[in-house]
């Protein structure tokens, strides 16, 4: 054998070694570009998920607002009608007092008719 067939052996190993080295390379970037994709429709999946929770979270603060608006005024009516049964309460009272100092007028009054009779 000569150095030339020696030097042909050792070229085609070394072609079947970068052959193999190409085959294995080329597995590992489909392996890659499958996961690429998987990544992508992940990705895809995340930003609807985000935009339908962004959506969600504008329309809650959007019926906060408006439910906080509708407190506001149930409070304010709530204050107005705590006030006026304050007036009502104070002017019966007045009207209570009154009617207890009449009362005991005309009672006064009844039990001097009846000493008088008596008498």
């Amino acid at each position: 054998m000569t150095l030339g067939l020696g030097l042909d052996i050792a070229l085609i190993a070394l072609i079947a070694a970068a052959a193999l080295g190409g085959v294995m390379l080329n597995a590992r970037l489909k392996k890659l570009a499958r996961a690429q994709v998987e990544l992508k429709s992940a990705l895809d999946t995340f930003a609807e998920a985000a935009a339908k929770a962004d959506e969600a979270l504008k329309r809650i603060e959007s019926a906060g607002v408006i439910k906080g608006a509708e407190l506001q005024a149930a409070a304010g009516r709530a204050q107005k009608l705590a006030t006026d049964l304050s007036v009502m309460t104070a002017a019966g009272e007045r009207v209570a007092t009154r009617i207890e100092d009449a009362l005991r007028e005309v009672r006064a009054v009844g039990a001097k008719r009846q000493d008088r009779r008596a008498a």
